[in-house]
């Protein structure tokens, strides 16, 4: 399904996207001290996968669109329309009202492939629905070795379904894909009947110009990592569109933000016993 592509979108468009980007980056911050001082569980680490998130986001239609996301996509889910208390309000295991079928945001607690056949299902019900939707599932380089990712591609290229899967390599990961595979996961699409590419994730104008179709693969030239939240900031300066002055109140609204969130989850009542099962299932796909 044809998607408007966001090469070159409007500085107002950049600069909200960076500041999604930068509140990604806070976030996790907080939560690296939070677990410290409170010992919570140790959250995944999401730095260097803002600018590839928010460029898919700015592809996706919130509230229309699906996505399926797992612990590193804290920037995709700001931009689909989470805010910092609901983020809080699941790090403190609160009740949050966005748990609903009405976001279209599916959270993960893993980053294994699972969810990729899970997700196939969900582009299947919206196709033979006859919705115009698409689906967005991601995982990292561990969830490619494991036979649901198999299985959930597999279907969706059988069915051609408005599926879209994003894989995610961690710098340093266990499992690094060039130690257990002789090319890219993209050269497996083909067998699959699905089209895929191999891109600079950290880079916003080739992730953008990736979810938009535009660029064939052999265009994108191999870049070395950098912050993708600096290369967003020297962009959107470039075009000046940002200011130091206004950087700096961007990440003073964040730290803000964040701050005034944990302090009302803190304060925020537990999820009642009967709520257990909600938004578990849901008809919305089949009605």
């Amino acid at each position: 399904m044809a998607r408007a592509p966001v090469i070159n979108p409007p500085a107002s468009t950049l600069l909200a996207l960076y500041r999604t980007m930068v509140m990604a980056r806070a976030i996790e911050r907080r939560l690296w001290v939070l677990e410290r001082l409170e010992r919570m569980a140790p959250s995944i680490r999401v730095t260097g996968f803002e600018a590839l998130q928010v460029a898919a986001a700015a592809a996706l239609r919130p509230g229309r669109d699906w996505v399926v996301s797992g612990p590193l996509d804290l920037a995709l889910r700001l931009a689909m329309g989470m805010s910092p208390l609901d983020v809080m309000l699941a790090v403190f295991e609160k009740a949050s009202p966005y748990a609903s079928s009405a976001s279209r945001l599916v959270n993960t607690p893993a980053m294994g492939g699972r969810h990729v056949a899970q997700a196939a299902g969900i582009a299947y019900a919206t196709q033979v629905s006859g919705r115009d939707e698409v689906t967005l599932v991601c995982t990292d380089e561990r969830g490619i070795y494991t036979g649901d990712w198999h299985e959930g591609l597999n279907f969706a290229g059988a069915h051609g379904l408005p599926l879209i899967c994003l894989v995610e390599e961690i710098a340093g990961g266990s499992r690094p894909i060039a130690r257990h595979l002789e090319a890219s996961p993209a050269t497996r699409a083909e067998g699959y009947g699905l089209a895929a590419e191999t891109l600079d994730g950290g880079d916003f104008g080739a992730a953008s110009a990736a979810f938009g179709g535009l660029r064939p693969p052999e265009e994108l030239e191999a870049q070395a990592w950098q912050d993708p939240i600096d290369r967003m900031r020297r962009r959107l300066a470039a075009a000046g569109g940002l200011s130091d002055d206004a950087d700096d109140e961007i990440q003073r609204e964040s730290a803000r933000a964040i701050a005034a969130a944990v302090v009302e989850a803190r304060q925020a009542p537990s999820p009642e016993g009967a709520q257990a099962l909600d938004n578990v299932f849901s008809s919305d796909l089949v009605g």
